[in-house]
């Protein structure tokens, strides 16, 4: 259905908009655009004028800086048969027809709304002739245009009007001028001169229903000021320095339902002044500027139809006990900002269905135990800003459908523990700027003792509660237990928030339960001394990271980076490290102090071999076939050259002068013997030529501190192949190995022929190489 009404809505509009654009005027002094109504910017002589319209809905002139104007080249908007619901003229001249020729010449033949306004002040007069032709019209606004005059018979043709607002004119209005309007219901006259009205001036306008004449210098009024209209239902007399009203001003109008009256200076209200006003249903009395001090006895008393009084910065002092006697509909009061000091305990027992009760700004000192004891549907009430110092038990037992109270900015120094243990609903509760710690003295074996005890123990599910900027220096269970939402502690005297004598906030305890059921969703605990001890830290990482409340506080965050580790446990897998490390420390060094003789002679032992190793110098033999000569002594040997620690011998095996060439001094007195042996078909051929291959490799694999290079140089044959591939690569290297000399050297160094380390290897000549011997 939704789905429906919203394709239908969307085709309307499109439908809407395309109409728009083609009921686009067309004229050479105009360009037109919109996208949901007609916009026209037009050009008249060089006077700029701006025109908006919606199709059967409103049509709207503007003129910028314009004094003069012709209207007869305005161009045409409508069909010359349209209707329109309200045209109006802003910051227009005034026109020398009549309105009803200007709209037909616009294509307008009937609205039944029209506005005329000029901020900038009209250079002439309304006249009857532009209004001739109107008798349709049912609404007229000629507001803001600064006229002083307007003629008796300006409204001869408008026996139709019912909405009349010649608001801010500065007008002086004559008896004559209202009474062709016999159908006029709404009348609006404020901000104009009124000073010297004449009694009779509304006494035609028998069907008027609502009348304004706010800030119209209206000072003084005759007890027959309204009579003839008898149905007037609303009234606005406000702002009009009125010092006194006759008692009977408003007895002719018994259908009175809402009076307006703020901004006067009456000093005082006559007795009986709404005794005829059965129907009266708000009254508005607000900034009186004359202390009036006192109300009259039952001023609004028996008024069966009152809902609503508003009497404020009035300087009341005093409320007579049967101001409301009998009025029991209503359902607002308000008697904010005066100077009331007593509140007489039956002033509110007919108000069995009020539901706001403001007493705010006022100087009350105490509250009578059952002022309130008929407010039994009362939901908001206001005392904040008085000089209230205790609450007893009773006080609000009867309010049990309150919902929020406001009592901040008293001197409250006592509250009923029982305050608030009839109140089943989800209430806000102020206590704000007060003077509360919830400290009860009392007096027992001659000696005065301190019991804590919170009024709200038995208060549960609360929206709010406030209790900021107060005296508090020690946590209630309550206040984190019984559901509340939101609670504001802040700005007391707080050093500690979780008692742990009877505070257990661990998993599955009854606290635990509670809390999850209900969580607070928002703390407040800012300004407060707390202090950086395990308690409160672990309150808020309980309350923020297990309940996930929000949590507000300054305090807290200047806590020491260790306090809070340790308080949260995290430091002690560390300090658990720590100990053992101390225990074993301990065992290490009585073991040192036991066996410490044995330990220093262990340590010189390893410490000579050491050195020894350090000094050892190798002697190197490296053994090669006469084919491999050139790439020894270019490749090979050059590189070992560099290597101081290394002794080393060459050996051909097939050379006619086999001699030893020592290529470096020995140094040092302890050496060892690696064979380097440049593993080549040559030298295989050389060796090996009667051998057989399983005792080749045997050879190989027993053959101790050897290494074996495989150069791949010589012709190639199936015995080479296969021990190149079936090679001990801990002992062997390849001429190919991208890594060669590291490999080759690290097996030197270490005399280990498991080292597997690799460098590459230089080129060498293509030949045979060839060994004697393994050994």
């Amino acid at each position: 259905m939704d789905r429906k009404f919203t394709h239908v809505l969307i085709a309307a509009l499109v439908v809407h908009i395309i109409s728009a654009r083609v009921m686009c005027p067309s004229n050479p002094n105009c360009v037109c655009g919109g996208t949901f109504s007609i916009e026209l910017n037009c050009n008249i002589d060089g006077r700029v004028v701006k025109i908006n319209l919606l199709p059967s809905t409103y049509l709207n002139i503007k003129c910028e800086n314009t004094t003069t104007l012709d209207y007869s080249q305005l161009p045409k908007c409508a069909n010359g048969t349209s209707t329109f619901k309200s045209v109006s003229f802003k910051d227009c001249p005034l026109p020398n027809s009549s309105f009803k020729d200007i709209l037909m010449h616009i294509g307008v033949s009937k609205t039944m709304s029209l506005i005329f306004q000029n901020a900038k002040e009209l250079s002439g007069y309304f006249d009857r002739k532009h209004f001739a032709g109107l008798q349709d019209l049912t609404k007229l606004l000629l507001s803001v245009n600064g006229v002083t005059h307007l003629p008796n018979n300006l409204f001869v043709d408008m026996h139709n009007l019912t909405w009349l607002n010649i608001r801010c004119n500065n007008i002086k209005l004559s008896e004559e001028l209202f009474k062709p309007l016999e159908r006029l219901e709404t009348l609006e006259i404020s901000h104009n001169q009124m000073t010297n009205m004449s009694s009779n001036l509304f006494s035609h306008l028998s069907l008027l229903r609502k009348l304004s004449l706010w800030q119209s210098n209206v000072t003084k009024v005759s007890k027959d000021f309204f009579s003839g209209v008898d149905v007037l239902e609303e009234l606005d007399l406000s702002s009009n320095g009125l010092n006194e009203l006759p008692s009977s001003i408003f007895k002719p109008l018994r259908k009175l339902k809402k009076l307006t009256l703020f901004s006067n200076k009456f000093s005082k209200l006559p007795q009986n002044l709404f005794s005829t006003n059965k129907r009266l249903e708000t009254v508005i009395v607000l900034n009186n500027d004359v202390k009036m001090k006192e109300l009259p006895k039952s001023l609004f008393g028996n008024l069966l139809n009152l809902k609503q009084v508003y009497i404020q910065r009035s300087g009341i002092e005093f409320v007579p006990y049967d101001i409301f006697t009998n009025s029991s509909l209503l359902t607002n009061i308000s008697l904010a900002f005066n100077d009331i000091e007593v509140m007489p305990e039956s002033t509110f027992n007919d108000q069995i269905n009020l539901l706001e009760l403001d007493l705010s700004h006022n100087s009350l000192r105490s509250l009578e135990p059952k002022l309130f004891s008929s407010l039994v549907r009362l939901e908001k009430l206001n005392l904040c800003y008085n000089s209230i110092e205790e609450v007893s038990g009773s006080t609000f037992s009867s309010l049990l459908s309150l919902i929020y109270l406001n009592m901040e900015h008293n001197n409250l120094k006592t509250i009923s523990s029982y305050l608030f243990s009839n109140n089943k609903q989800r209430m806000s509760i102020s206590l704000a700027y007060n003077e509360l710690d919830f400290q009860n003295k009392e007096l027992k074996n001659n000696s005065w003792t301190v019991e804590h005890v919170s009024p709200f123990a038995h208060t549960y599910n609360l929206r709010l509660l406030n209790l900021s900027h107060n005296k508090f220096r020690t946590i209630f269970e309550d206040w984190w237990i019984n559901g509340h939402e939101i609670i504001d502690i802040s700005n007391n005297y707080l050093e500690s928030l979780w008692e742990n004598k009877y505070f257990d906030v661990t998993e599955h305890s009854p606290i635990h339960e509670k809390l999850l059921s209900k969580p607070i969703k928002e703390l407040w605990i800012t300004h407060n001394p707390l202090n950086c001890r395990c308690n409160n830290l672990n309150f808020v990482n309980v309350f923020t990271n297990v309940f996930h409340t929000k949590v507000y506080e300054d305090t807290l965050i200047n806590c020491s980076f260790w306090r809070v580790e340790a308080c949260f446990y995290r430091i002690m897998t560390f300090v658990t490290y720590l100990i053992l490390f101390v225990i074993l420390i301990s065992m290490l060094s009585v073991t040192y102090y036991h066996y410490r003789i044995y330990i220093h002679l262990f340590i010189k032992h390893k410490l000579y071999f050491l050195q020894k190793d350090a000094e050892r110098v190798k002697n190197i033999t490296v053994k090669y076939s006469k084919n491999d000569e050139e790439f020894v002594l270019k490749e090979i040997l050059p590189e070992l050259k560099v290597h101081k620690k290394y002794n080393v011998e060459v050996k051909c095996i097939n050379c006619a002068n086999n001699k030893n060439n020592f290529l470096k001094q020995q140094r040092g007195t302890n050496h060892s013997n690696i064979v380097l042996v440049i593993f080549s078909p040559n030298y295989l051929t050389s060796v090996y030529s009667n051998v057989n291959i399983k005792k080749i490799r045997g050879a190989m694999l027993k053959s101790k501190n050897t290494v074996y290079v495989f150069t791949d140089d010589g012709p190639e044959n199936s015995i080479y192949a296969f021990l190149k591939e079936q090679r001990d690569q801990r002992s062997t290297i390849l001429r190919s190995d991208p890594n060669f000399w590291t490999v080759l050297i690290n097996m030197l160094s270490n005399g280990d022929r498991h080292s597997t380390i690799k460098m590459p290897l230089t080129s060498v000549k293509n030949g045979f190489l060839g060994i004697n011997e393994f050994f």
